[in-house]
């Protein structure tokens, strides 16, 4: 039963001292209490020992923490390729020629020159016979030839603007007939009346003084055969009766001479009615060497007056004109292969350079051809087109001349594209590593490190050839010392 009751609880007494033990403690707990307080006071010390060697280094850690890096090796891989060096530079794209349209009054009668109606806009690609617009109610046209518009060519004109009428008016379906070349006759005049009916229009004629002339010829024919038929009459009152058998009746001379008029001016009517047929007058064409031609301005609305150039139009194939910096043109010639990149649509054109200019600041731009009265400046509300003009001056350059192997896409008009000259071109794929791969070892040879399987370097004694983007053809001495795709040391 002791074990079940407590020993009753002491009161406290201020008065007794705090370090006297309590009543029925054993020396054994007394004992206890002091090891562990011993212990604690090992641990904190020991701590404190951790701590301090922690931010203490033996002299042989500060050597090694100033030591170098252990060496690392830059390696690539030998590779086999063709290694072309080559020249960047920058390129522009336009048309060769330009034609600047302006149009002229067809007749005395026209004062002012207005936009009746516009046919095109810019960009629009016109071919031959096709009507660009109207002015002052009368059609303008395009049709393929190289002699300009100089003159109109009416029935009885001939000569080489008058062939290329012909030829422009057969590819429409509209031959000459039995015409020579060169000659506007009776077949050339039926061609001009059948194409100005599929414009939907009557072909002009030679104008009030040809139809004066036809009138007058008409008269005098008429007056010659009046003549003739009194004379007659007079004749034949005045003859006698039952004249000498055999004896020859000759006119009176009268007659003769108002016959051989009649012949006369019947060979002037004919000339006069052919020159009053079908004319092509120069201001209603715009003749042109090459079509399609591509618009590309138009300068003024419908219902505007002309003033300048109403429109302009683009003929001839694509051209490209390289612009290389001065101090890359050393060693580029004519006839090496270029590459010509449209960054705006992918496409690359191979070509040559045809031909290497003289340092220029004038920008490249089409050589631009009036045709009608004086260029002006386009009037306000022009249309831009594709093909460039003129800019302001630029840095010095050398021009290129560019050959394309195949006509320029459409799309790449106006475009500033990325022209790749190729200097030189191995024939084949040849092994190269990177130039900074080789060396030249204490006996002066020229070798290459390359790295085995193991990981061992060998030095391999190569002979160089041609390098080019920073790669450079290579032949082992021994061949079998270095293949594609083995790494070689480039650095550490």
């Amino acid at each position: 039963m002791s074990d079940l009751i407590s020993e009753p609880e002491q009161e406290f007494d201020p008065d007794e001292p705090e370090d006297t033990a309590p009543a029925g403690r054993s020396p054994t707990t007394r004992r206890r209490r002091a090891l562990l307080a011993v212990a604690a006071s090992a641990g904190l010390v020991a701590c404190g020992v951790v701590a301090a060697a922690a931010f203490v280094t033996s002299p042989a850690e500060r050597a090694a923490g100033a030591a170098a890096p252990p060496d690392t090796l830059l390696t690539a891989q030998a590779t086999m390729q063709v290694l072309t060096r080559s020249t960047v530079a920058r390129g522009q794209v336009y048309p060769p020629t330009r034609y600047d349209v302006t149009p002229v009054p067809t007749s005395a009668e026209i004062t002012q020159l207005y936009v009746s109606a516009l046919a095109v806009k810019a960009g629009d690609r016109v071919d031959n016979g096709q009507l660009l617009a109207e002015v002052s109610g009368r059609p303008l046209v395009v049709l393929r030839g190289a002699v300009p518009a100089y003159r109109d060519l009416r029935p009885g004109s001939s000569g080489p603007d008058v062939a290329q009428l012909q030829a422009a008016l057969a590819d429409l379906g509209h031959g000459r007939g039995t015409d020579d070349e060169g000659d506007y006759g009776p077949g050339t005049a039926a061609a001009v009346t059948a194409y100005y009916r599929g414009l939907g229009r009557q072909a002009p004629t030679a104008g009030p003084a040809a139809r004066q002339a036809v009138d007058a010829a008409r008269q005098a024919v008429e007056a010659d055969q009046r003549q003739i038929d009194l004379l007659t009459a007079q004749q034949a009152a005045a003859a006698p009766v039952g004249p000498a058998e055999g004896a020859a009746v000759a006119p009176p001379e009268p007659l003769a001479e108002a016959r051989a008029r009649l012949a006369e001016d019947t060979a002037a009517l004919a000339e006069a009615q052919a020159l009053d047929g079908p004319t092509v007058p120069a201001g209603e064409v715009v003749f042109v060497p090459a079509l399609p031609a591509v618009v590309t301005t138009v300068n003024a609305p419908v219902g505007a007056p002309v003033a300048g150039a109403l429109l302009s139009l683009a003929s001839g194939d694509l051209v490209v004109t390289g612009e290389l910096p001065p101090g890359q043109a050393p060693g580029i010639r004519a006839g090496m292969a270029v590459e010509i990149l449209s960054e705006a649509t992918g496409t690359t054109v191979k070509g040559r350079v045809a031909e290497v200019g003289t340092p220029t600041t004038a920008p490249p731009a089409a050589r631009v051809i009036p045709i009608g009265g004086a260029a002006a400046a386009p009037a306000a509300g022009g249309t831009a087109g594709a093909s460039p003009g003129p800019g302001p001056q630029v840095s010095a350059y050398v021009p290129l001349r560019i050959e394309p192997a195949e006509p320029l896409p459409a799309a790449f008009d106006g475009q500033n594209v990325r022209i790749t000259v190729v200097r030189s071109a191995t024939a084949e794929p040849v092994l190269s590593v990177p130039v900074a791969a080789v060396f030249t070892d204490a006996s002066g040879r020229t070798a290459v490190t390359r790295i085995d399987s193991l990981g061992r370097r060998i030095t391999v004694p190569v002979t160089t050839g041609v390098n080019a983007d920073g790669q450079v053809a290579v032949t082992p001495v021994q061949s079998a010392q270095l293949q594609a795709n083995d790494p070689v040391v480039v650095g550490r």
